[in-house]
């Protein structure tokens, strides 16, 4: 009912800005279209691309982007209740089209016949298009992404010497979840005491030096997180805990009863492999703990993980490619050294009720790989309006200035690449294609199920209630599990 009366209520207000918009004729609005960026972490590089685009068209671009990490949908609302309603904004996949759609604000691409702009839209791959029906396209793909833990190969070769990187790297990326496991506890015991302890990765024997290094010097644990920025554990680490069941977002939307039932020991596996991760904690001043100061925004927030990653001061840390930039604003040289390994759970087989042959190691040895964001056109606002929105998607995805832009400034890899014939300049986004041409990519059920589910109900719940608790028992992975399949059901 709430969100009916939203959808009502900015329905109500838009007709009235497009009413008000007629009777002023052709009145300047100061732009000619506005677009809204719901990626703050690439808010600077956003307004350089639409100032070079006004330079390179005269046309004028009115552009806001929200801060890193901010809850986008409030601000949105808020743009659309305004008589200056955006031309081209933000859809972050399938839980937050409906919305838009029930209002009336999402403009089908599909209905777009003839020009570049047309073909561009039928040349998006099925796969990557913003449709529940397989028939409609009510996007253009900000690009792909993908996360897990990140890690710099230079501290590796410290903890394990120059010549074993490549076949560390490669052998934590196909190891068990035990042997993972049982690496962050040996490196977590390494840091407060070094010395020369072997541990198993795909079954293979590797020492840890017998004393620290110039960057491994500065660990004071095993890994950097975000405790107060619940998307992190609730968006993208529960996300791959559901791929144990759902094999797309469609999927997911359409799940019903049973199936959203039948996640149970994956959000367990979920449950347990979040308790390893924030037991381990590195902080800005000394190796951190579980309690009200973990989910403190001064303390550990985006900035602040980013910060303790850099500074070496952690092994792991776990976010997307769209970290590159910031962790290159602190720490350049580390940023061009950088990889991903999985985000692994101690799934069991019986966790595992896809039937497309995924078995619990192509889990544990995959990364979500993803379209997080479209670019919608607003139906709302005059048909010129539309058309100069079209212009500018098509120049952004097409032109030399525009391509630049998206690979080299946002670090970005295009939703239209390759991954036999495409690298990127950053050592993030090349991770990701080597994932996509082995294959070892999950999708993001997340995005299909009830909208503020993983991250606002299921993350809030666990900010609140679990991350401020230093010791989790067997109890809480029950509570935690129940507790997200029983608010899915609520709320579908």
């Amino acid at each position: 009912m709430k969100k009916s009366l939203i959808v009502v209520l900015v329905l109500l207000m838009a007709f009235s800005a497009s009413v008000f918009a007629q009777g002023a004729g052709e009145a300047d609005k100061g732009y000619d279209i506005y677009v809204y960026n719901s990626k703050g972490e690439n808010a600077a590089q956003f307004a350089a691309m639409c100032a070079a685009y006004e330079a390179e068209t005269g046309i004028r671009v009115k552009n806001f982007s929200i801060g890193s990490g901010q809850d986008h949908m409030e601000t949105l609302r808020s743009e659309m209740n305004s008589r200056q309603m955006p031309s081209i904004f933000s859809i972050q996949s399938l839980k937050e089209l409906p919305e838009w759609k029930q209002g009336g604000f999402v403009l089908d691409l599909n209905t777009v016949t003839s020009g570049d702009f047309a073909k561009m839209v039928a040349a998006i791959p099925q796969g990557l298009r913003l449709s529940s029906d397989g028939k409609t396209s009510y996007g253009i793909p900000y690009n792909v992404e993908g996360y897990g833990f990140i890690v710099d190969r230079d501290m590796l070769s410290e903890l394990f010497g120059p010549s074993k990187v490549d076949a560390v790297l490669l052998d934590i990326k196909a190891a068990t979840y035990e042997e993972w496991e049982t690496l962050v506890k040996t490196i977590d015991a390494w840091i407060t005491s070094p010395k020369a302890t072997s541990v198993k990765l795909n079954g293979k024997s590797y020492t840890l030096a017998s004393s620290k290094g110039k960057l491994s010097k500065n660990l004071n644990g095993v890994f950097a997180v975000m405790g107060a920025e619940k998307w992190t554990y609730g968006d993208h680490f529960i996300n791959v805990a559901l791929n144990a069941v759902l094999t797309s977002e469609t999927e997911a939307q359409q799940a019903d009863d049973a199936k959203v039932k039948s996640l149970k020991g994956a959000l367990l596996a979920y449950a347990k492999a979040l308790d390893l991760k924030t037991s381990y904690l590195a902080g800005l001043k000394g190796r951190a703990v579980r309690g009200q100061d973990f989910v403190s925004s001064s303390n550990f927030g985006y900035d602040q993980a980013v910060q303790i990653f850099a500074d070496s001061k952690a092994v792991f840390f776990k976010q997307g490619n769209w970290a590159f930039g910031n962790i290159a604003g602190v720490n350049p040289a580390q940023a061009e050294r950088l990889e991903f390994v999985p985000v692994k759970m101690p799934f069991q087989s019986q966790d595992i009720k896809r039937t497309d042959g995924t078995t619990v190691a192509k889990l544990n040895s995959s990364i979500p790989v993803f379209v997080p964001n479209y670019y919608a056109v607003n139906a709302m606002v005059p048909k010129a309006e539309q058309q100069k929105a079209f212009d500018f998607l098509y120049w952004m995805n097409n032109s030399d200035t525009g391509k630049k832009y998206i690979v080299e400034e946002f670090a970005f890899i295009p939703y239209n690449a390759d991954p036999e014939t495409t690298t990127v300049p950053n050592s993030l986004g090349n991770s990701i294609i080597d994932y996509m041409a082995s294959g070892n990519t999950l999708s993001a059920p997340y995005n299909g199920a009830p909208a503020s589910w993983s991250g606002d109900v299921v993350g809030l719940r666990i900010m609140e209630s679990y991350l401020t608790k230093r010791n989790w028992t067997a109890s809480d992975y029950e509570a935690i599990a129940n507790y997200a399949i029983d608010q899915w059901l609520a709320m579908k």
